[in-house]
């Protein structure tokens, strides 16, 4: 990854999931690429990875659950509780959180969509 802030081929990736699912617009959020639904940010792309928003007690289960899962620290030392941090080598690696992404768009809209 030369000097881009995020990998472009997760890009690719998660444009080809995301935005085939209702509602989904791609935009910006912090200067990333991101994905809304309803005009809120549920998911964007930065560094080796993505990070997704969903209810803290979730994040915390797929934290101890998930090896691959990290907290979201935008900052160092400053996490944000309600995101979650997956970061993939493979862009294709993303596609078996498919229902993870669809339960972020469920948490952002107030249970819509």
């Amino acid at each position: 990854m030369s000097e881009e802030r995020y990998n472009p081929g997760h890009k690719t990736a998660l444009d080809q999931i995301l935005l085939a699912m209702p509602g989904v617009r791609d935009g910006k959020a912090f200067g990333y690429p991101a994905y809304k639904v309803s005009g809120k940010v549920f998911a964007f792309i930065g560094g080796m990875g993505m990070a997704l928003k969903l209810p803290e007690g979730r994040v915390h289960e797929l934290l101890q659950a998930n090896p691959t899962m990290k907290p979201f620290e935008p900052t160092e030392g400053v996490f944000w509780r309600e995101w979650v941090s997956i970061d993939h080598a493979d862009p294709s690696a993303y596609e078996q959180y498919e229902s993870l992404f669809a339960e972020s768009i469920r948490f952002v809209t107030g249970g819509e969509g």
